[in-house]
């Protein structure tokens, strides 16, 4: 289909316009979504260790490890937490849910009041740890490392679902436009055969009379251009 000159500068502008719709509109999503789940992840950490910080306290004061041990195992079913570990007021590691043993990098690193740690831990990954203090941090604290490769993926997949719409938004959007282009182009198209045929002493096919009839009965400028090629060469004749 053929689309008149003039209308494709126009037909490109409307694609470079929808293009940066499209650029713009992802850009922003994904900041936001990254953001807003990060936290969300972050947040979820945050409250895993206060609630085994508040509710376990007993069980670390009173030194049943085992007990203490059983109730933390259970919370690294929970998606996205990859490990946890309890620390005591003496700053020694009491229960953990690394196997078979502390990694060499959080053990030379876990015994200040941060409330979160970044880790890259070797051949596990990357982590964002955070701790929430024992009775205010005097018995201790629970640290609670979430993985970033897991948070990143749920990132990845809501951002891709959007943008998968998206892009078939525009695609649909660039066909609907291109055929309402064409549609505009198609009488300019007839309108210059016939004045070629009717004005011009080149010889040019003329539009078929069950294309013409309905071009000059327009109401619009195209038809009135038309109505006056006529009338210009029936007066020319």
């Amino acid at each position: 289909m053929r689309i008149a000159r003039f209308y494709q500068k126009t037909l490109f502008g409307v694609f470079a316009l929808m293009g940066l719709i499209l650029v713009s509109t992802s850009i922003i999503y994904v900041h936001t979504v990254d953001r807003q789940l990060t936290d969300y992840f972050l947040n979820s950490s945050r409250a895993i260790a206060r609630a085994i910080a508040n509710s376990d306290s007993d069980l670390i004061v009173n030194q049943n490890y085992p007990a203490l041990q059983s109730v933390i195992d259970q919370y690294v079913e929970t998606p996205g937490i990859s490990y946890v570990f309890v620390v005591d007021g003496e700053g020694t590691i009491i229960a953990h849910t690394f196997v078979p043993g502390v990694p060499d990098e959080i053990a030379a690193d876990y015994k200040s009041d941060k409330d979160t740690y970044d880790r890259t831990l070797a051949g596990m990954g990357s982590f964002s740890e955070v701790t929430a203090g024992i009775i205010g941090g005097q018995a201790g604290r629970v640290h609670v490392g979430m993985d970033k490769g897991y948070f990143a993926l749920q990132v990845q997949t809501a951002i891709g679902k959007v943008v998968y719409l998206l892009t078939i938004i525009f695609v649909v959007s660039v066909l609907v436009t291109y055929g309402l282009m064409y549609q505009v182009s198609r009488p300019l198209h007839l309108l210059g055969n016939f004045a070629w045929h009717t004005l011009s002493g080149e010889k040019h096919s003329a539009p078929a009379a069950n294309q013409l009839q309905p071009l000059l009965e327009r109401t619009d400028e195209v038809g009135e251009l038309g109505r006056l090629i006529r009338k210009a060469s029936r007066e020319g004749a």
